[in-house]
């Protein structure tokens, strides 16, 4: 027997607050006080098995709550099954567009993408199979591939949120700060407003109550009061849904108190926060329900695994929408059909980087790299991209232990100067991926160690292996993409050109031109991936592809054509000519 301190930034051995508890404290707390945390940190320890868990983990020092995560029940045949999930797509198509009159506060917020990207229909099974792979120490999905989850970039393509601002600070708020907020911000009468907080028990109004309170305000035309009212109740309805299903935390009206500061929030990194607390909470196998914006974990699943869940493509999508208006949700999917697949899950059927065709749309953030804390209110979760390094285009190494990452818990002045200061709290210097699913060597057999890759206890040898492309056996000559396809040839030849450019060191590194050439790279390696059939089948335009050579112009300079004796423009040329072709037969 031995003991070893825990490594996550969550603690199951503490009671986690109620639904009831925190509706009554009106806000967001975080599962270990922050004031105890570096204690935890500190004095906690766990007892730790030398064989570890029939089906992993082997090695608990990663995930030090496997003890009560619903993954451990699954193993044991113990089946909660179906989450009750969350949904007020409907609640928001019952306010409507905003008045006109309001119309440009709601777009100056940055919530206007969340106007019309909710999905009506949820698919409960595919998200409750998904969240019984997170775990909370990690902020991941650990899938027999390794780690995955929903990033910064994520939310900002799917959501269109704005990522570079400041976090939400509001104090905690009982029942009667939260009636004083009321009056002060909608201008509501003072025994209404303290009724709707009693009927609601704590500092909380219902959704319908909020309808009510907009529509007066606008047939009095109180345009502020009824702008306040419209944004509480869409982030009541979006990216802070939380248990109750009918009613929203007066807490997130402190964001809209200054409605021309309320476009300099961090929406991104609060819908994140909140979206990681959520899916921690539902990990556990005591909970039974799933808060949150299910819309953003629906889309993200549609995006990253187009073989897995029931959806149709909108014909009439545009790119300048949030990619969730992409699809039409499909719903009752069985969870155990779910189950399956994840279990069978390979890393051909996974899209790592699916958004290339949309950043013309949402160009990536440098922020969206950010290694730190994120904040929301008194809610603070752990955001780490090295844990899922190949969602950003690079090789997966074996990550940090997040308790080094979040050894000693900064206080929130600190958690705000680093998220201020993200250059100096970015992951960089990492190699980039020769194929999307990239790892290092010894990666997997450490991810094996330390997770709990399925859920379904079976004979190992009925698993497919999901061995990595590196890993693979790469004979020297053209696959059989390449031979039917000269175009992915040329790609290849793009990328084996491209890259000496960067090995020589004409190019310095972090400069403009060097991370063009490295997003030519990526381009250009994801064309010669064995998936490429699939991008063939859905891709909607040619912009993935058409914009290297404009692009590749400015990048590459005379000093590498001379040396390579080519004229390196119009060989780009004739490669996305070609690739027009194949692409487009």
């Amino acid at each position: 027997m031995v003991r070893t301190r825990g490594g996550g930034s969550s603690n199951l051995d503490r009671v986690r607050p109620t639904a009831s508890i925190r509706r009554k404290q009106g806000g967001p707390s975080t599962s270990i006080p922050n004031e105890e945390f570096e204690d935890y940190i500190e004095q906690e320890e766990v007892e730790v098995d030398d064989e570890g868990y029939p089906g992993g983990p082997l090695d608990k020092s990663l995930l030090v709550n496997y003890e009560h995560h619903v993954a451990k029940q699954l193993w044991d045949s113990l089946d909660r099954g179906e989450l009750k999930v969350v949904s007020h797509g409907r609640k928001i198509n019952k306010l409507g567009a905003p008045h006109e009159r309001i119309e440009a506060a709601v777009e100056l917020s940055g919530l206007a993408g969340l106007l019309h990207a909710s999905y009506e229909s949820l698919d409960r099974g595919l998200l409750c199979a998904f969240v019984e792979r997170w775990h909370a120490e990690t902020n991941s999905f650990h899938l027999p591939v390794g780690e995955m989850t929903i990033t910064l970039d994520d939310v900002s393509n799917l959501l269109h949120l704005p990522i570079v601002s400041q976090f939400y600070t509001q104090e905690t708020l009982d029942s009667d700060s939260a009636t004083d907020l009321l009056v002060e911000a909608l201008r509501v009468d003072r025994a209404l407003a303290s009724e709707e907080t009693r009927h609601c028990r704590g500092a909380h109004v219902r959704l319908s109550w909020l309808r009510e309170v907009y529509q007066d305000a606008c047939s009095r035309r109180q345009w502020t009061m009824a702008a306040r009212a419209y944004l509480l109740h869409l982030v009541g309805c979006t990216i802070f849904a939380d248990k109750s299903a009918t009613s929203v935390s007066v807490f997130y009206l402190g964001f809209f108190v200054g409605l021309r500061l309320t476009g300099g929030y961090s929406w991104a990194a609060a819908a994140l926060t909140h979206m990681y607390e959520q899916l921690g909470d539902c990990s556990y196998a005591n909970t039974k329900q799933l808060a949150g914006y299910a819309t953003l974990l629906q889309g993200w699943i549609y995006e990253h695994f187009p073989s897995i869940g029931m959806r149709r493509t909108q014909a009439l999508y545009s790119e300048d929408q949030p990619r969730c208006r992409l699809y039409d949700a499909g719903k009752g999917t069985l969870i155990v059909v779910v189950r399956s697949q994840l279990d069978t899950l390979t890393p051909a059927s996974i899209r790592f980087c699916p958004y290339n065709e949309h950043k013309e749309e949402r160009p990536f953030e440098w922020i969206s790299l950010f290694c730190g804390y994120l904040r929301l209110g008194n809610w603070t979760q752990l955001h780490m991209p090295e844990r899922v390094l190949r969602q950003y285009g690079y090789t997966q190494i074996i990550p940090r232990n997040p308790s080094v990452i979040g050894h000693g818990h900064p206080d929130t002045n600190e958690m705000d100067r680093r998220w201020l200061h993200f250059n100096d709290y970015v992951i960089h210097d990492y190699a980039i991926a020769r194929h999307p699913d990239a790892c290092v060597q010894e990666y997997m057999g450490w991810f094996r160690s330390v997770s709990h890759s399925y859920v379904i206890n079976t004979d190992e040898d009925d698993r497919p292996v999901p061995v990595p492309s590196d890993a693979r056996h790469h004979e020297a000559v053209p696959s059989h993409h390449e031979e039917s396809h000269p175009a992915l040839g040329i790609c290849r030849r793009i990328t084996e050109t491209l890259q000496p450019l960067l090995d020589h060191g004409d190019v310095v590194e972090g400069s403009p031109i060097w991370e063009g050439i490295q997003a030519a790279i990526m381009l250009a390696r994801g064309a010669t991936d064995e998936r490429a059939v699939y991008v063939r089948r859905h891709a909607h335009n040619l912009h993935t592809f058409g914009f290297i050579y404009p692009y590749a112009q400015m990048w590459v300079p005379d000093i590498f054509i001379r040396r390579h004796n080519c004229d390196f423009r119009i060989f780009l040329s004739v490669g996305i000519t070609a690739t027009s072709g194949y692409f487009y037969p």
